[in-house]
């Protein structure tokens, strides 16, 4: 309680000293909806002095595989695109050498709410993703057999979470290392049918074009009607493939937000089917229909409007979901639910007797599968090389795969630089470590994208708000990036019944810039959707503010002594609620998000005040 009574004493100072007093130093946009547009003043010049620290966390092995524990900064040599850069950054993390630690203890004040990371550790963190999205019921079932003999196994202190995608990401089990309580999440999840594959139970899909004699028969009589049968195939492919990634990328944009705060080196171990794209693609266009099916682009359909149609950028969106893996330290470790994979012929779930095995059907289907494997598994190459992670497929024994991740990532080197090319055009710039010991060999990320955060919200403005209403979403996992804490209030006398949220933000983790006009100029959103508490699909009401600040040095200082302020109320019925706090420095897009509760008495206290 003296924490909270502490806080609340010197919001009230800073805020009537430096901030809220100041109307020609922070300007409040009002209150509006994050969704709706936020009116433009005339802007103001600024001087931008952007850097980035871009770390690289390397694991070192000798020749026989065991993992080198005595190299020093001199013995590595960074380069960027050919050239070489300063090491400005060097740790050696070893999990041995101090003990796990349990999860944050400290308990919060009444209506205090805060976004800090929960779970403190020493070693890798490790998450486990349970795609439902990208796998079938009968491989997802296969799955959750070989964790139960993964956790059987599991050595005790491995900090561990557990997430499953379906329609939405959900957390199963947060950082524990409780393996009586991850046992009983792994037995009680059943898996999840997706929404967007052909044929989620596993089974052979029904084809939505014409098969063997019919074909002939339309193609021979009816030609353009089997053209328009193809289009609509290969239209409405690419509208389910399209799904797959936005859900996936939106997913995996969720999990990189949430371990942002959580310091070093995270182990994303992903149990899936495959991997929809390349997820680190560089190139401006990905037609879907070729994607899905593990075949070059630039194949000619049959009319260009159908082309177009299965057309799809996504180069920008990869690129920022590769950096937010960068900048959280997150190396990817995919395995192939679908643990060995035979051959069609014989795979009794496809059931192709009666239909010639021998002949066109079963070369076709044989086909179809390798053009799949190939594709899923270039996918889970891709993504796991420039993370720094390893893929693991066409292998039995998930469990053994699982427990080699976690010993693959826990001991590693963290290496920093600032880049000598200040240029953020977009590109991929390739990273290439190199030691001086010739016996050592290194596996880490392969690079990163040179991304300008405004130039990309300049070619995307609706990425924003999306990315914000995810953040408010209660089920979606809590961003870590941006720390905050927030009081929330019921209604009283003196807030003139209303709930009044005060969110206290991190400044060091805001981007201040330096104006012409010689102000530190900073743009901060924050915003709270309210949900009644048997219905978190359906917000009651939502309120959002944006901070404009342009401070003095004098302001500034305090600010970084102490916190970046911003201000919220909204008046309910009475009645219990959730609520879900965000935050969003707009300078460089990262985020912080919360859940709350608060109850909303039948009676005020000013309608229980006496009459005068």
């Amino acid at each position: 309680m003296a924490r909270f009574g502490l806080h609340a004493a010197i919001l009230a100072t800073l805020l009537s000293q430096a901030l809220w007093a100041q109307s020609d130093s922070v300007q409040a946009a009002g209150q509006r909806s994050p969704e709706s547009k936020v009116e433009k003043t005339t802007p103001t010049p600024v001087l931008k002095a952007r850097t980035r620290l871009v770390i690289v966390d390397v694991l070192a092995h000798d020749k026989k595989g065991q993992t080198v524990t005595d190299l020093q900064a001199s013995d590595f040599k960074v380069r960027e695109d050919g050239k070489e850069q300063k090491i400005s950054v060097f740790a050696f993390q070893n999990p041995s050498a101090v003990p796990v630690q349990s999860a944050e203890s400290e308990s919060l004040a009444l209506n205090v709410f805060r976004n800090a990371p929960r779970f403190r550790s020493n070693s890798a963190l490790n998450v486990i993703l349970l795609d439902g999205l990208n796998t079938t019921l009968l491989n997802q079932a296969y799955v959750r057999s070989e964790m139960v003999s993964f956790l059987e196994k599991l050595p005790q202190g491995q900090p561990v979470a557990i997430y499953a995608l379906g329609k939405k990401l959900r957390l199963l089990q947060d950082f524990t290392t409780d393996l009586t309580e991850l046992k009983k999440v792994i037995q009680a999840f059943k898996g999840e049918s997706s929404h967007v594959l052909s044929s989620p139970t596993g089974t052979p899909e029904v084809p939505m074009t014409l098969q063997g004699w019919a074909l002939e028969t339309l193609q021979e009589k009816a030609p353009q009607m089997k053209q328009q049968m193809d289009n609509f195939a290969q239209e409405s492919g690419s509208n389910q493939m399209d799904l797959r990634i936005a859900y996936t990328v939106s997913a995996l944009t969720s999990l990189a937000r949430m371990l942002a705060g959580y310091p070093g080196r995270k182990n994303l171990i992903w149990l899936t089917e495959s991997v929809p794209v390349h997820i680190f693609a560089n190139g401006a266009d990905i037609p879907i229909d070729d994607a899905s099916q593990g075949r070059s682009p630039g194949r000619k359909l049959p009319d260009g409007a159908s082309a177009a149609r299965t057309r799809r950028s996504y180069e920008d969106q990869l690129a920022l979901v590769a950096n937010l893996f960068a900048d959280a330290q997150v190396a990817v470790y995919p395995i192939d639910a679908r643990g060995l994979v035979g051959s069609v012929l014989y795979d009794s779930a496809q059931n192709l007797s009666g239909r010639s095995v021998m002949g066109a059907f079963a070369i076709r289907a044989e086909g179809k599968q390798m053009e799949e494997l190939f594709e899923a598994h270039s996918n889970m190459n891709d993504i796991a090389d420039k993370t720094g992670g390893k893929a693991y497929y066409n292998r039995n024994g998930l469990d053994r795969a699982l427990l080699g991740d976690m010993e693959d990532g826990s001991t590693y080197y963290t290496l920093g630089y600032y880049p000598e090319n200040k240029n953020w055009d977009g590109r991929f710039r390739k990273i290439q470590v190199s030691s001086e010991r010739h016996d050592v060999k290194l596996r880490y990320r392969l690079g990163y994208f040179a991304t300008d955060r405004a130039a990309f919200d300049k070619r995307h403005p609706e990425q924003k708000d999306r990315d914000f209403s995810v953040a408010l979403d209660p089920n979606s996992p809590v961003a870590t990036a941006l720390q905050f804490e927030a009081i929330v209030l019921p209604p009283s006398a003196q807030t003139q019944n209303k709930v009044v949220m005060r969110y206290i933000i991190d400044p060091h983790q805001i981007l201040f810039e330096t104006g012409a006009d010689g102000l530190h100029h900073a743009e901060v959103d924050c915003a709270a959707r309210v949900y009644p508490p048997k219905d978190v699909e359906h917000p009651v009401t939502t309120e959002a503010s944006r901070m404009e600040a342009a401070v003095k040095q004098d302001v500034f200082e305090k600010i970084n002594r102490s916190w970046f302020p911003c201000q919220l109320s909204v008046e309910l019925p009475p009645g219990n609620y959730y609520v879900r706090l965000a935050v969003r420095d707009n300078l460089t897009g990262i985020l912080g998000s919360v859940n709350a509760q608060v109850t909303v008495p039948a009676a005020s206290v000013a309608d229980q005040s006496p009459p005068k």
